[in-house]
């Protein structure tokens, strides 16, 4: 028996071991990311095999580029163990090197492979040629395909200062005249020829004048052309804006704190090396104009300032109504523009239906360049008569701004018959007088009086003390629970230092989760994101106000000690920093992401001095 039942465990165990290994063995063959590049440089493009084996494809042709060499082919091979699951992968690189010769946009089509008799394609892709800065001459690059800006070595400027033109924060608008109450985005990006080692936001632009809405910023670090140089160049945030006045308006300057790195030359005898050598500055954003341009006057009557391309139904349901009982007629408008921030249309319902509070629904979603979506309105309406009414139709007013009119569309009009309900309330016309003919009913009789004795009164029996007792003591318990209630809503800190744990707990799965998958700038900012979502809350600290210092100060009157609050800061830069270098090891993610777990146990483990 003990030998059957450890063959029986071997068994099982082999079975789940090939089964979670299977896991790691999906088959893919994918282009790796590509990158801008300068005109007259080298540059890689490589495709990647996993968990296959098959023949490099033929060196696809990139319009404007020059075939140089390749396929150069690497292997990868790694197992991993997480949590008793077992993952093996083994990845074929083809890489191609090329020439740039012509300056514009270059499209990597999909290629195929043959791989064990199963054909995988990959994805295409596309990047630009950017043209070379006067007087710098192209080079090859590394093995990875990417390049460095005119006169640097891995990013370091040699022998010279931070000059103007080598580091720059810019504010731009997607468009330079709008209407009031059209969509712009903004968008905040940093250029760059050096190596940033420490990147601090001070003060970011403010939106004044705007409604604003912040979008997903891309993690993605290009090249890019600008001003007639070659930058890196990575987006520090983007908003969807809605200008709600007339005329210039202007966003004040950001100021950033930021630490680089130059390489300096030093003579040792006849010998000549660089040694990296930091530099702080601190830089200032443009002060980036937008021109509204207000809307046409004569405004029609009835516009509510909804600007954009709409449409508009009306729905009832159910259309055949009876009194008393409910039905909801519902608006609802479709389009794209500033539909988060319409307002409510006034309906004209018969003056015999009673109108509740009505319900909105806004489904709305970023389309590129604008919010499109659906707005709904649910009007609860109880007819309360008999007979036959109207529901009028309804006009609604936007104004399209490629069109530079406004559009008046017309909802449709119900005609409804109100039948009689089950429970109908008596009215003065439905009242009728009893007829000598109506048998059926019969007059009502007065009895002649009896006259009973006086029964005791109730208050001086027991058990009316004890039941009046019963009841004070029931309102006192719901007075006081009542009051703790309205005292947990009001903290609202309290409520924000309760969830902070639980928050954080669930973004550090989630950055573990990217750590696993060797995703190093997701797992950089979904850490920082839950670590600077653990401070915002523990500490009562609003997003706007999570800089460097304002996290220090909070720390330490918090009860936090000095080393704790410079782990987060940290931490925190080394996140940042994380978008501006190369990708980073598995041991460099767990270092960090060990020294955030430990960082929020320290804050844990302060008890505050009251």
């Amino acid at each position: 028996m003990m030998t059957k039942r450890f063959n029986i465990r071997y068994i099982l165990t082999a079975v789940a071991l090939v089964c979670a290994m299977a896991v790691g063995f999906a088959q893919k063959f994918e282009l790796t990311g590509v990158q801008n590049v300068v005109q007259g440089r080298k540059f890689a493009v490589t495709f990647r095999l996993s968990n296959a084996q098959g023949n490099p494809p033929q060196a696809p042709e990139l319009k404007g580029c020059r075939y140089y060499s390749g396929p150069e082919i690497s292997t990868i091979e790694y197992s991993s163990n997480y949590n008793g699951r077992v993952e093996h992968t083994v990845m074929y690189d083809f890489t191609y090197v090329y020439i740039a010769d012509e300056e514009g946009t270059v499209t990597v089509p999909a290629l195929t492979v043959n791989a064990g008799g199963k054909r995988l394609t990959s994805r295409s892709a596309t990047f630009r040629v950017l043209p070379a800065e006067a007087g710098a001459p192209g080079r090859p690059v590394g093995g990875s395909g990417q390049q460095q800006p005119a006169q640097s070595t891995n990013g370091r400027q040699k022998g010279r200062r931070t000059s103007s033109d080598d580091l720059l924060v810019r504010v731009s608008f997607s468009k330079s005249n709008v209407y009031e109450q059209e969509a712009v985005i903004a968008s905040i990006k940093v250029y760059t020829k050096l190596e940033i080692k420490s990147f601090r936001v001070v003060q970011q632009p403010e939106f004044e004048g705007f409604l604003s809405e912040e979008l997903p910023v891309s993690q993605r670090v290009d090249l890019e052309h600008y001003n007639g140089q070659n930058y890196y160049a990575a987006e520090l945030k983007k908003c969807l804006l809605y200008p709600q006045k007339s005329g210039k308006l202007t966003l004040n300057t950001g100021k950033y704190d930021v630490t680089v790195v130059h390489e300096e030359p030093v003579t040792q005898g006849f010998w000549v090396t660089m040694r990296p050598v930091e530099e702080n500055i601190t830089t200032t954003s443009n002060a980036a104009s937008l021109q509204v341009t207000p809307l046409p006057e004569p405004r029609p009557a009835g516009f509510s300032g909804a600007v954009g391309k709409f449409s508009v139904s009306t729905e009832l349901n159910p259309e055949i109504m009876k009194t008393n009982e409910a039905s909801t007629y519902s608006y609802i408008i479709t389009g794209t523009g500033n539909i988060k921030y319409l307002k409510e249309p006034e309906i004209s319902f018969p003056g015999s239906f009673d109108a509740y509070t009505p319900k909105t629904d806004i489904n709305a979603r970023f389309t590129g360049s604008n919010t499109s979506g659906t707005y709904r309105i649910d009007y609860p309406i109880v007819p309360q008569e008999v007979g036959k009414f109207e529901i009028p139709a309804t006009r609604f007013i936007y104004f399209d701004p490629t069109t530079r009119q406004y559009v008046t569309l017309d909802t449709r009009a119900y005609n409804v018959n109100v039948a009689r309900g089950a429970a109908v309330a008596a009215t003065a016309g439905a009242q009728k007088s009893v007829s000598a003919d109506m048998d059926d009913i019969r007059h009502i009789h007065a009895l002649p009086s009896v006259t009973e004795a006086a029964p005791a009164p109730v208050f001086g029996r027991m058990w009316y003390w004890l039941c009046y007792a019963a009841v004070l003591l029931i309102l006192v318990i719901v007075v006081i629970v009542y009051r703790r209630k309205l005292k947990l809503d009001a903290d609202v800190t309290g409520r924000r230092l309760a969830r902070a744990n639980r928050v954080a707990s669930k973004r550090f799965k989630t950055a573990a989760s990217f750590m696993k998958a060797h995703k190093d700038e997701q797992f950089y900012e979904e850490l920082a994101r839950a670590l600077k979502g653990y401070i915002g809350d523990k500490l009562g600290i609003a997003p706007s106000q999570l800089i460097s210092d304002t996290i220090v100060g909070k720390l330490t009157a918090y009860g936090a000690a000095p080393e704790t609050a410079d782990n987060v800061v940290e931490v925190l830069n080394e996140c940042e920093m994380a978008r501006f270098t190369p990708s980073s090891s598995d041991a460099a993610m767990s270092e960090v992401y060990d020294r955030a777990v430990a960082a929020i146990k320290a804050i844990e483990d302060v008890k505050t001095q009251k």
